[in-house]
């Protein structure tokens, strides 16, 4: 054989060689890293995501008005220019099995008793078909958590002993208003106290496009005449920090609020905190609660 015509095959060859490696390299090492880089900036835009809408409730349990607020959450990623596959996932709000407090009212001859029970929803983000690892993320109790299977931590603190759960000084608020009788005394009293619950039928919203969690606030009064008692109890099975930082959020407020000589607070050992109400002057007590519903769309 020709060496002339053996040289054109062993180039040939030789090219087939360097292609072959070339796209085995750009397979195995460029296109996962990329992907993974890609997965990266999407985790880090529900990040974003979360630590916004988290605030955006914090404002509006502060600022209790009828109020609609919305964040887009990107539920997949891990695309680029050469490979356009995107992982999925899945956005859930989750109603709490059981209130973190409830607000016990007696009034009128003979007494009767009206129960309120608040609650406070969570809502998550967990992934599908992730490219670079099963990272999540979940709200819960005011603070955002990076999720692992059954492991979470919170994002913006060191450890879960380090959160210091502000959202619960928006969770309640009391004024009283002077006795034009009896200035000594008070007639009227607003408690602000805020309740977070799902949208019935938009509790998942699963992909790998754009969803959105949408918080709507509405405020609704509710008056009660010849008051004689008012109860607030929390639930003893909340995260103990939560509990201890809701209970000194009302303490402050009951110290700093009744200026009131016929209100006569009494702190139980079981830890409820009671409020009782002399007949003179008549206490009206107007409890305003901030509906705060959570929707995944």
């Amino acid at each position: 054989m020709s060496e002339d015509a053996v040289a054109p095959v062993v180039a040939g060859m030789l090219i087939l060689a360097v292609s072959v490696t070339f796209f085995a390299a750009w397979n195995a090492y460029y296109v996962p890293s990329m992907k993974a880089q890609s997965e990266l900036t999407h985790l880090k835009e529900v990040e974003t995501g979360f630590l916004r809408f988290s605030s955006d409730i914090e404002t509006v349990a502060s600022l209790k008005k009828n109020m609609r607020l919305s964040e887009p959450i990107p539920l997949g990623g891990g695309d680029f220019m050469f490979d356009a596959t995107k992982s999925g996932g899945t956005l859930r709000v989750q109603n709490a099995t059981t209130g973190y407090m409830r607000i016990l009212i007696a009034n009128g001859t003979p007494p009767t008793t009206t129960s309120s029970i608040l609650r406070f929803s969570n809502y998550s983000y967990q992934p599908v078909s992730n490219f670079w690892q099963d990272q999540g993320y979940e709200w819960s109790y005011g603070k955002v958590n990076v999720t692992k299977g059954t492991l979470a931590t919170p994002l913006q603190f060191t450890g879960m002993e380090d959160v210091d759960y502000g959202v619960t000084g928006t969770l309640f608020d009391l004024n009283t208003v002077p006795s034009e009788e009896s200035p000594a005394g008070c007639s009227w009293m607003n408690i602000d106290v805020v309740n977070i619950t799902p949208v019935a039928g938009y509790t998942i919203s699963s992909g790998n496009g754009n969803g959105m969690l949408v918080l709507e606030s509405t405020v609704t009064s509710q008056q009660f005449s010849n008051a004689t008692r008012m109860t607030v109890r929390l639930n003893p099975y909340i995260p103990g920090r939560f509990r201890t930082a809701l209970n000194n959020s009302i303490n402050q407020r009951l110290d700093v609020s009744v200026f009131c000589g016929n209100v006569h607070t009494t702190y139980l050992t079981n830890g409820d905190i009671r409020m009782d109400f002399d007949p003179i002057p008549n206490m009206t007590l107007n409890r305003r609660t901030t509906e705060i519903s959570l929707g995944a769309y």
